[in-house]
């Protein structure tokens, strides 16, 4: 036999795999080649390797956490259903009836079904005290599945101040397609993660409260909460205020605007569009960014 047919059959001589009569003739090659020797000896330190790099399987658990995964929670509003995946939140829903219902939801919304576990705490408190109009920490939230530009109208609507609103237009501008007020207002119709992810800040550009997804007056409750008088918004909107400038700095804002609640009752001035504010000299906020 020539050293190339028989390397062929090294290994299989290793295991001892090999008919006897191929058997014998790799053997009496083998004792007579010193480069057949040298390459079966490379031959059975890579098999000796190998056995020591085996991986046990993953055991359940560990598959568990690959998993999307959902639990439920009570609130004042009702039950929540919260679910997560490693990334971190990835649904919080209202008003379905019980878990088969939330996991159509999801596997519909998502295009994954999810699995019944235990929410963790710090999800659950985040959820809590969203509802109670508190402000949250940091919380991980799970996007992935969604179309890019869904995602990234979602991350710009959790940029969005705790007490302040801000309009649907001015949504479209931040996310990068001014043009695209009606599709932003889908998003925030089928937003996945609400109150983490704050649709109800969300006003119409004309002013007032505006739809939500869960009724109007469910986002009265939650704009109340966080400091936000509807009544205010509704009040603004008859006259025609959508900013709201200082006559010390020269500066307009949204009206709920952190550095608008500053500006004295005697410094105030008020303007029904862009267009008025800048006529009168006025240049828009750093913060709020009016459109």
């Amino acid at each position: 036999m020539e050293c190339k047919e028989v390397r062929k059959y090294l290994d299989a001589y290793r295991t001892h795999e090999l008919p006897e009569a191929a058997y014998q003739a790799t053997e009496n090659h083998v004792s007579a080649c010193t480069d057949c020797q040298n390459e079966l000896a490379f031959i059975t330190g890579l098999a000796e390797s190998a056995v020591k790099l085996r991986l046990k399987a993953p055991s359940e658990t560990a598959f568990d956490q690959l998993m999307d995964q959902y639990g439920k929670t009570n609130t004042d509003f009702g039950p929540v259903w919260i679910c997560y995946t490693p990334q971190g939140i990835s649904a919080v829903k209202i008003g379905v009836e019980d878990d088969r219902a939330f996991e159509q939801y999801y596997t519909e919304r998502m295009g994954r079904k999810p699995h019944r576990s235990h929410v963790p705490e710090k999800y659950v408190r985040a959820v809590q005290s969203a509802l109670r109009g508190e402000k949250i920490g940091k919380v991980l939230i799970s996007l992935d599945g969604l179309p890019e530009f869904e995602q990234t109208v979602l991350n710009h609507l959790a940029r969005i101040p705790f007490g302040e609103v801000r309009p649907y237009a001015w949504l479209a501008k931040e996310a990068g397609n001014p043009g695209a007020v009606r599709a932003v207002g889908t998003i925030m119709a089928r937003n996945p993660v609400p109150f983490l992810l704050p649709c109800h800040r969300i006003i119409p550009s004309g002013g007032g409260v505006g739809d939500y997804g869960y009724g109007p007056e469910m986002k009265r409750t939650l704009l109340e909460r966080e400091g936000v008088s509807p009544g205010d918004l509704e009040g603004r909107k008859r006259r025609h205020i959508r900013y709201i400038g200082s006559r010390t700095t020269g500066i307009y804002c949204y009206p709920t605007c952190r550095d608008a609640r500053r500006i004295s009752w005697e410094n105030q001035v008020s303007f029904s569009s862009e267009s008025d504010a800048t006529a009168g000299g006025y240049r828009p906020c750093k913060h709020c960014r009016p459109l």
